[in-house]
């Protein structure tokens, strides 16, 4: 039997071992509450699920700003200390060297300008990549960064042997996963072939120097100075851009979005140039022509009972019975390739209005919300010069809030986010999220495009005649 002393040691050794299991279980809990309330990572480093939004990324080009030494590599790092990616003329590396700093920064990557030895170029940016393009050391290159992929090219050995680099790029486009595609270079091109090679490998920004190049086709907003549609170079939008900021340039992308920016002075906004690589569909074989080019100017109209549409025989007003046959529409229809758009509004895509400052900021044309209707008309004419049949795969792209119908020569050939069956200026969308370009393929509906004027007409709508957010562009390409 024990005694007094062993009962008392045994109840305290009880009572112990209560209350370490308990604080265990409280532990428990506790750690239990964490992991259900956050979101640890599930496959590796990274979630397997993608975010809702698109990451942005931010890299910074650099101008030489001559022969004067101010150390703008330098100031601009210190400066913009979030940017982790900067690129530039291989010899504001060199004026950064006489301030010490050898070798170059690594988050600097520079353009070849003949500066430097291939020899110094090992030296001073070790952290470059080496012989991507066998024979041409660290002078060629590509790097990867955000949905970007970046090629420094070799300007002065492209003018001598342009058929090497470019064929080069042709192939590392072609296993390019990333979104954008950038090409910089130290000099100017003039060799058509070269611009040609570019664009069949869907660069959609060539930066040289001072010069933005872009394919007038992915443009969405354009530079208030300095910015033109047409170039040397057939197909290509050019800017010169002037950046007080020691020819600072900010690229910044966001899904399909790819915005320049020069910095603006003090009191000024930055210039800017935006693209929307949806909008750009080329292949590394075959480059994409454009009939109607995003950023177009169009004939546009508000909905209303004064714009006429003419109810088509054998038209199942529900929708439930699809139309067999589609005759000639009148020409008092809006629709019609023979209506008069004389008295419409005429002005660039794109169209819209939108309460968020980005989105508003990239509108061309504002359109104010309508209480008679939720609906705007939009007509677009263009010439083919060829015979159709030599040309295939017609593509529209369209970029829409809240729905929209598309006819081509008076033929319906796409319609999305809205009802099918009767559609007036009364009708509501969908709602539907604007701003990135859809593809509709027209396969079969080719044979609706015609040697000479033809005509695309669009009636968007929005999910309310109230509603505050309404987007429209567009663009109809081909390949050949």
């Amino acid at each position: 039997m024990k005694s007094r002393e062993e009962r008392i040691e045994d109840k305290i050794n009880k009572r112990g071992g209560y209350l370490i299991t308990l604080l265990c279980l409280f532990l428990f809990v506790i750690l239990l509450g964490t992991l259900l309330g956050s979101k640890p990572p599930v496959a590796g480093r990274f979630e397997s699920t993608p975010s809702a939004e698109s990451p942005v990324w931010t890299m910074a080009y650099l101008q030489d700003e001559g022969a004067a030494y101010v150390d703008t590599l330098s100031e601009q790092m210190k400066q913009h200390r979030d940017v982790l990616f900067f690129a530039g003329p291989a010899a504001l590396a060199g004026k950064v060297e006489r301030s010490g700093a050898v070798p170059a920064p690594r988050a600097f990557f520079p353009v070849w300008d003949g500066s430097a030895t291939e020899a110094n170029m090992a030296v001073r940016f070790a952290h470059i990549p080496e012989e991507q393009l066998t024979g041409y050391g660290r002078t060629a290159y590509f790097v990867d960064y955000g949905e970007a992929r970046f090629w420094f090219l070799n300007a002065e050995r492209l003018e001598a042997e342009p058929a090497i680099q470019l064929a080069w790029l042709k192939q590392t486009a072609e296993h390019n996963p990333r979104l954008h595609r950038v090409v910089l270079l130290n000099k100017e091109p003039m060799q058509p072939e070269v611009w040609s090679g570019l664009a069949a490998s869907g660069a959609e920004l060539v930066l040289i120097g001072a010069k933005a190049y872009a394919p007038e086709a992915a443009v969405t907003e354009w530079p208030q100075a300095g910015y033109s549609s047409t170039s040397a170079h057939p197909g290509w939008a050019e800017w010169s851009v002037s950046s007080p900021a020691g020819g600072l340039l900010m690229l910044q992308g966001s899904g399909s979005r790819l915005e320049a920016a020069a910095a603006g002075s003090a009191g000024r906004a930055a210039d800017r140039l935006a693209l929307d690589a949806a909008g750009l569909r080329q292949s590394a074989a075959v480059q994409e022509r454009a009939s109607i080019s995003i950023g177009a100017m169009w004939r546009y109209h508000a909905g209303g009972p004064d714009v006429r549409t003419v109810l088509p025989q054998g038209l199942d007003l529900t929708g439930e019975q699809p139309l067999v046959a589609q005759s000639p529409l009148p020409r008092e229809d809006w629709r019609s390739a023979a209506y008069s758009d004389a008295q419409w509004g005429w002005s660039r895509a794109p169209f819209g209005r939108s309460r968020e400052s980005l989105a508003s900021r990239s509108i061309a044309t504002t359109l104010p919300a309508q209480a008679q209707s939720p609906a705007y008309y939009f007509r677009k004419t263009f010439i083919v010069d060829e015979d159709p049949a030599d040309m295939k795969d017609w593509i529209l792209r369209v970029a829409f809030e809240d729905g929209f119908i598309a006819y081509l020569n008076g033929i319906e050939i796409a319609r999305d986010s809205i009802r099918e069956g009767l559609v007036d200026y009364r009708s509501v969308a969908i709602p539907h999220q604007g701003g990135l370009f859809e593809d509709y393929p027209l396969t079969n509906q080719r044979d609706v495009i015609v040697k000479g004027l033809n005509t695309l007409a669009i009636e968007v709508h929005g999910s309310h005649p109230q509603t505050p957010e309404f987007w429209f562009d567009a663009s109809l390409t081909y390949r050949k």
